[in-house]
């Protein structure tokens, strides 16, 4: 018996979106969806530089079984690396990014990747369930039980990903193997989907006899939740002994040719889809009409305003422009509802818009940490650079780990007093500080303010 993929690849820009930044690729070997994000950074980009480098190693073949975990992670690893040598070389795409989900297939097992809030899942016997995990806050605020995957899908920063594809090192996939099933059903979507969609209403659906109905319908229940994203989707069955399907690359990754010199790099970038496009000619000729002045007096009039208000103005405006722009060459590591995370930008608002930008939010809780640090986070700790974030996230890590021990130790001396254990004047209910861990054992994983390692700051916890 010899299992195959049947499979139905669909992408849509959406009711919302302008260009596609979705890109996915199928073959009867691999199923993968990307969801570029950046906007004007490229996330159409990057989902097609994480779908090229996959196709490449479903060209060059991937193995079987364990084999492929480490075939996929490597494509992934590399796709990464090459977003960030494109950020290297065009700093204007800093900031690109993008998830990656998906399934390889041998004739006996899956191997899965996923990195970002995209999703796969699989309906077996009836049974519909997520086989990945979303790497973002709100499905942390719903493993912890504090909301629900509905009020999930509304919340306002259902957008902040913990998790994604974007140059960064840390950032790794998560990989599974699992054993394939007759019968089986995939569905790899992007979260044009399952972010507006719960997984109630796709469970409803998705079992039909028509795959190629199924797509139609859930396509159908996007939009009716306002298709505010891109949408993509895959749906694969595992038959027997069925015929190989097509192969395809869809999306964003289907409009760009990564492989053209850089001064075309413009030319391969994806328009929008809808009408048509614009004469330059006719524009230029239309801009002229508008402008040309009828009398010599209106001239005049007219180049007094442009130096009397326009010019003014325009000073002003590039001077905040470039006053803005050196604001985006920094860093600072603070809370994100009471969650470390990276920014970049000042901590500070002009005209009701905001001078930083989330980048990385880690699952250290603020109010873990030491009293000191906690003002500090809250504060903003200024940073030179990402690895300086890096470093001072880590070392908060560290005094939240030390603080929760600590803490758990005086519950537990609390709770169940030893007789053996001796006291001190200052505090009865506790042994020792020698017996109890301590938050200043290491003077290394303290920051101070500026990033840097102080070991003589308060860590009262």
């Amino acid at each position: 018996m010899t299992l195959t993929l049947s499979y139905v690849a669909r992408t849509e820009v959406g009711l919302v979106r302008k260009t596609n930044q979705d890109s996915a690729y199928v073959s009867p070997t691999m199923l993968m969806v990307a969801d570029g994000m950046g906007g004007a950074a490229a996330g159409d980009l990057a989902s097609a530089v994480a779908i090229n480098e996959l196709r490449d190693t479903d060209g060059n073949g991937a193995g079987t079984g364990a084999d492929m975990l480490e075939v996929v992670a490597g494509a992934i690893a590399r796709a990464n690396d090459r977003i960030r040598d494109l950020v290297a070389l065009d700093s204007s795409l800093d900031g690109m990014g993008t998830t990656v989900c998906g399934l390889l297939f041998d004739g006996e097992q899956v191997a899965v990747a996923n990195i970002g809030d995209s999703r796969g899942y699989r309906l077996r016997d009836g049974v519909f369930e997520r086989i990945t995990r979303d790497h973002s806050w709100v499905q942390t605020l719903v493993d912890d039980g504090r909301i629900t995957e509905a009020e999930a899908l509304v919340h306002p920063h259902r957008s902040l990903i913990l998790k994604v594809l974007n140059g960064q090192p840390t950032h790794q996939p998560d990989l599974e193997l699992a054993d394939a099933k007759v019968g089986d059903r995939y569905l790899i979507c992007s979260d044009g989907l399952c972010g507006l969609v719960t997984d109630a209403a796709i469970a409803a659906l998705v079992g039909g006899d028509d795959p190629e109905q199924v797509v139609d319908q859930l396509i159908r229940i996007a939009y009716d939740e306002g298709g505010l994203d891109n949408i993509t989707i895959i749906l694969a069955d595992v038959v027997e002994d069925g015929e190989p399907g097509p192969t395809l690359v869809l999306g964003a990754a289907a409009e760009i040719d990564l492989d053209a010199p850089a001064e075309e790099a413009e030319d391969t970038r994806p328009l929008p889809s809808e009408g048509p496009r614009p004469d330059p000619q006719a524009r230029e000729k239309a801009e002229r009409a508008r402008y040309q002045p009828t009398t010599k007096g209106r001239a005049k009039a007219w180049v007094k305003v442009a130096l009397g208000i326009v010019l003014p103005v325009a000073v002003i405006g590039g001077g905040m422009f470039g006053w803005y722009s050196f604001t985006q060459t920094k860093y600072y590591v603070g809370d994100s509802d009471d969650l470390v995370a990276v920014f970049r930008g000042v901590p500070d608002t002009i005209l009701g818009v905001n001078l930083s930008t989330v980048l990385e939010v880690h699952n250290t809780h603020v109010s873990d940490l030491p009293l000191f640090y906690q003002e500090k986070v809250r504060a903003a700790i200024q940073v030179p650079d990402l690895e300086s974030a890096d470093r001072t996230t880590e070392e908060l890590r560290v005094l939240a780990q030390r603080c929760i021990a600590q803490r758990e130790e005086r519950a537990r001396a609390t709770t169940s007093p030893s007789p053996t254990n001796s006291t001190t004047p200052d505090n009865p209910a506790h042994p020792p500080s020698s017996a109890s861990p301590s938050v200043s054992a290491s003077p290394s994983a303290t920051p101070s303010p500026s990033g840097e390692p102080s070991p003589k700051a308060p860590e009262d916890c």
